[in-house]
């Protein structure tokens, strides 16, 4: 008999073993697929509010047609630029504050 020969249980064995090492392959859960869709809603409203002010609107027409398109020391538009600096600081602490609070009545609602 040649010294190679496996026997099926050596085999099935061995095919378990294989699986054990094997690491499950990685998932990603509804919650934290609904958390970064929510990230991103938040993150392209900014950008939208940033495309209407007009500060903003100049440096781009800048960096791509490199001539500004009015005056720079004009103060028209000064109030979209403030409410999107506002909303720019304040939104990651809006985010966590709504999170904080759904998970806090989740886990009222489960007792």
């Amino acid at each position: 008999m040649p010294s190679s020969f496996h026997t099926p249980s050596a085999d099935s064995s061995s095919r378990d073993r294989d699986r054990s090492i094997r690491r499950p392959r990685p998932q990603i859960s509804l919650g934290f697929m609904m958390l970064m869709m929510l990230i991103f809603a938040l993150i392209s409203a900014g950008i939208l509010y940033a495309s209407r002010v007009d500060a903003v609107q100049e440096e781009i027409n800048l960096l791509v047609k490199g001539t500004p398109t009015s005056a720079g020391g004009e103060k028209s538009g000064r109030l979209p630029h403030l409410v999107f600096i506002m909303f720019t600081f304040t939104s990651p602490l809006l985010l966590a504050g709504v999170l904080s609070s759904g998970l806090t009545l989740l886990r009222w609602l489960k007792r």
